[in-house]
């Protein structure tokens, strides 16, 4: 499926790339900068993760602009499920998980109009890519582990003596925050964005593409009994607000 959307993606960079306009005057005022935030969704072989995201962008010409931003996303293994203990109320955790992901990237890229809202209440086409740094901070997982009657303590997974008789449900996330180590690597985005806003100033709606983040330093321990992994594929949905500025 990821090989097909690719492809599809790739088609789609091919057409943008024709004709570098420069800007014109259709007798309304041009909008040379813009904002917007977003909330993603990103699917990696039936696994799920989430993240923020910030752009800002700037016009080169008349449909092309230099992007500015920032993404944080939580990046799972593509193998982890969650379960829940038999009648227990408690969340539920990813029973093996080793080691918890998440990338902040940075990032440098464009946006070109691939069709233009003539009118009112139009939809506005664009493809976007991304690439930059990947931050990557790995922390280990901890668990609430049964002690007897009704105490648990945080305790970091180990394989060797923690399992689901004993495991009662995943500790926040921030615990075990101090013993998070950094990988560095690369991050790619591309996508193409549908904007829904009614009025020519705003940007309302969502993006579907492809992100890929690759740590080539160190491969990531982060399921147990599985290898270490250091390119992570995902097809990310992602819904934006915004603004766009004179």
């Amino acid at each position: 499926m990821i090989q097909k959307y690719t492809y599809i993606l790739v088609c789609l960079l091919s057409f943008s790339a024709f004709g570098q306009e420069h800007d014109k005057d259709e007798g309304g005022t041009v909008l040379r900068k813009d904002y917007s935030v977003g909330v993603n969704f990103n699917a990696n072989s039936g696994s799920t993760g989430w993240g923020l995201a910030f752009e800002f962008g700037i016009q080169k010409n008349y449909k092309y602009r230099h992007t500015f931003g920032f993404t944080a996303t939580n990046i799972r293994h593509p193998k982890e499920f969650k379960i829940y203990n038999d009648g227990s109320s408690s969340r539920g955790y990813y029973f093996g998980k080793l080691n918890s992901l998440v990338a902040f990237r940075p990032t440098y890229g464009g946006k070109r109009i691939l069709f233009e809202s003539k009118r009112e209440n139009g939809i506005e086409i664009l493809f976007k890519w991304k690439l930059g740094p990947s931050i990557g901070l790995v922390k280990p997982v901890y668990f609430k582990i049964f002690k007897g009657g009704t105490t648990t303590s945080d305790e970091r997974y180990n394989p060797a003596i923690h399992n689901t008789e004993n495991i009662v449900s995943r500790s926040p996330w921030t615990t075990g925050l101090g013993e998070a180590k950094i990988n560095l690597g690369a991050f790619f985005k591309t996508g193409v964005e549908f904007n829904f806003a009614k009025d020519s100033d705003k940007i309302s709606g969502g993006e579907l593409g492809l992100m890929v983040d690759y740590y080539p330093l160190k491969e990531l321990d982060l399921l147990y009994n599985n290898p270490g992994v250091n390119l992570f594929t995902s097809i990310y949905l992602q819904f934006n607000i915004g603004q766009k500025l004179y």
